[in-house]
């Protein structure tokens, strides 16, 4: 089912959560190691997972930024893994992507001492940390992208959720503004580096895959990362016959908290989860 929606802003009890913070799953020959935060419910059986990617324009990373309201999502019974991945001045793309995958290889591979359910993992991600999540969910399970360590684990997830992601960077990243940021992620501009800008875009991948379901949220008062990018994942995924709802958040702009803060906002994102993830 593929539907497209508008929404305006409008605006108990509380399980035990567990933070499990800075663990470790990747470390390179320079010494640079990468960490998640891990949010556990209180649950006597496998809780299923959802890996949060923050944004920060490929230039930033902060994985501790949003856990206040990650929690609300481990209080329904989901483990939320807030992960970082190396920077556009640390590494060129695919470095991004490598490492979102490889924190997910090292949960599966630990589900067990995590107490976490391997079959059932969501990905969510705001901005940068959206088109990586998109990109993860396309490329799941395939050989792209894919190093390091726990390579007998599956990258394939159950359920996206994508929130302002940048998707095309050569239809609306070419400017001035975003060059430096393209180059140090690329190596060079958008049009020295055509094809590898163009290995970035989550559509690249969708021909003859099995795409999970997505949930695609963007504000029409963002003016970073503009909404038609948003509205051209959602028309390429429903052309591919995945499973792909698009909701527009009118007056909302991009920053995280904006939309995350919101009550309906986060209440669709967890029943989106609910319906693709819980048994």
């Amino acid at each position: 089912m593929n539907q497209q929606e508008t929404w305006s802003a409008d605006s108990s009890s509380r399980p035990f959560v567990q933070l499990i913070p800075d663990v470790q799953f990747a470390r390179f020959a320079s010494g640079k190691t990468l960490s998640l935060n891990l949010l556990l419910p209180k649950t006597d059986r496998p809780a299923p997972l959802i890996l949060w990617i923050v944004g920060g324009a490929w230039i930033s990373c902060n994985s501790s930024r949003n856990l206040p309201q990650m929690i609300q999502l481990a209080e329904r019974g989901y483990a939320v893994a807030a992960i970082e991945y190396r920077l556009a001045h640390e590494a060129r793309f695919p470095a991004q992507i490598e490492d979102a995958k490889s924190a997910l290889r090292f949960l599966r591979a630990n589900a067990d001492k995590y107490g976490l359910d391997a079959g059932r993992i969501g990905v969510w991600g705001h901005s940068a940390g959206g088109q990586l999540a998109a990109l993860l969910g396309v490329t799941g399970g395939s050989p792209e992208f894919e190093t390091a360590e726990h390579l007998q684990e599956s990258t394939a997830v159950q359920a996206v959720v994508d929130f302002s992601g940048p998707i095309d960077i050569e239809l609306d990243f070419q400017s001035e503004f975003h060059m430096p940021v393209m180059a140090l992620m690329l190596g060079g501009t958008i049009r020295m580096k055509p094809e590898l800008a163009r290995s970035t875009n989550p559509i690249s991948y969708l021909d003859g895959r099995h795409i999970p379901p997505f949930l695609i949220m963007h504000g029409d008062a963002d003016t970073t990362v503009p909404l038609r990018q948003s509205q051209l994942l959602h028309d390429a995924l429903s052309s591919a016959g995945a499973s792909s709802e698009f909701i527009i958040l009118e007056g909302t702009g991009h920053s995280t908290a904006e939309m995350l803060t919101r009550g309906d906002v986060l209440g669709k994102v967890a029943a989106f989860f609910d319906t693709h993830l819980k048994i």
